[in-house]
């Protein structure tokens, strides 16, 4: 047959058993058992048979976010606080991107945030950080705007949103449907005493830090981003409604003012109870947290620790149809762990 070039076999199998060709010459893949071409290493072409995949399944990398791209693609270097700026509202958008679970990567995101909490995170004034947003701002790297909504019947700015570029070239704009949509209750969330920045900021205050300042971490500005008035990242991704937020913000109990402690820890107590369907035990539930508190200021860990069976609880109360007295059963679990003996330590 003369000398023979692999590369052509190749490409001639290639050809024969790829679906969908419009090069194969009327020739279709077959069943998988299929006879087909292999190449030798001296250039000769057999037959053997081998078998072939109907389909074949391709896992693609996912390409990773990163505002390097942008920034290099800028006319200018930018100065070192406008990109720490743009670097942590770009991770911001990154986080809610990903949270969406989208099978595509748009050219921008946008999402809501408080001024107060971004700066305060970046170590820098509001004023400051309003005069390097203006410079993100022409260049088309953000968009932002303050957000308002109805409270006691006036419009009141609950916090600004962040349209934030994530492609080159592409210059980041706000919506009418952006300014639009209801992105918090602000009614509901000023009642509930946790859900706001001037809550989170009074941590700090309320605490015995020698600084008096609350510390904003990324991770509080990310929970904010993918749900307004949210400072902790949920403890479990499924886990929703009134009841868990509560769970998510019981160490605030032991950062409260003790003048005030007594109230909020009743007003836990209430939403838990109501939300466990265990109302009628209302003063087990004042008592846990009483001694929760009284723990965790010993350095016990304890709300951390009842967090976590409260989360558990959730679940049972979700699964276990008819259960009747889920403050029963979280006291087995707490006297299983050695949790319920600990609380009542004096």
């Amino acid at each position: 047959m003369g000398n023979y070039d692999p590369s052509c076999w190749r490409s001639l199998l290639q050809t024969w058993y790829v679906p969908g060709n419009k090069k194969d010459r009327g020739i279709h893949p077959g069943p998988p058992s299929t006879v087909a071409l292999s190449v030798s290493a001296s250039g000769k072409a057999y037959k053997v048979l081998h078998t072939i995949p109907e389909t074949v399944a391709v896992r693609l990398p996912t390409p990773t976010l990163t505002p390097q791209a942008v920034l290099e693609a800028l006319p200018r270097p930018l100065q070192r606080q406008a990109e720490d700026i743009y670097r942590t509202l770009h991770a911001l958008a990154v986080h809610v991107l990903v949270s969406k679970e989208q099978g595509h990567t748009p050219s921008q995101v946008t999402f809501h945030n408080p001024v107060e909490l971004v700066a305060l995170h970046l170590g820098i004034s509001r004023v400051t950080f309003y005069k390097h947003l203006a410079t993100l701002h022409s260049l088309g790297l953000v968009a932002s705007r303050g957000h308002v909504s109805s409270y006691g019947g006036l419009a009141r700015k609950d916090g600004t949103l962040f349209a934030v570029s994530l492609k080159p070239g592409h210059r980041a704009r706000l919506r009418y449907d952006d300014l639009r949509h209801k992105w918090r209750d602000l009614g509901a969330d000023i009642a509930s005493g946790t859900r706001t920045a001037w809550a989170f900021l009074q941590r700090g205050v309320n605490s015995h830090s020698q600084s008096g300042k609350t510390r904003v971490e990324l991770q509080n500005l990310k929970a904010w981003a993918v749900k307004p008035g949210m400072t902790e990242p949920p403890l479990l991704i499924d886990c929703k409604g009134e009841t868990q937020e509560y769970v998510y913000s019981l160490n605030l109990l032991s950062e409260t003012h003790p003048k005030r402690r007594a109230e909020q820890i009743d007003r836990y107590a209430q939403a838990l109870a109501a939300g466990y369907g265990d109302s009628s035990n209302l003063n087990f539930w004042r008592f846990l947290l009483w001694r929760a508190v009284e723990g965790d200021q010993r350095g016990e860990g304890t709300l951390y620790q009842l967090q976590n069976a409260l989360t558990r609880l959730r679940a049972d109360v979700a699964e276990w149809e008819g259960l009747k007295r889920p403050g029963a059963l979280l006291m087995k679990r707490l006297r299983e762990c050695g949790l319920w003996d600990s609380l009542n330590c004096v």
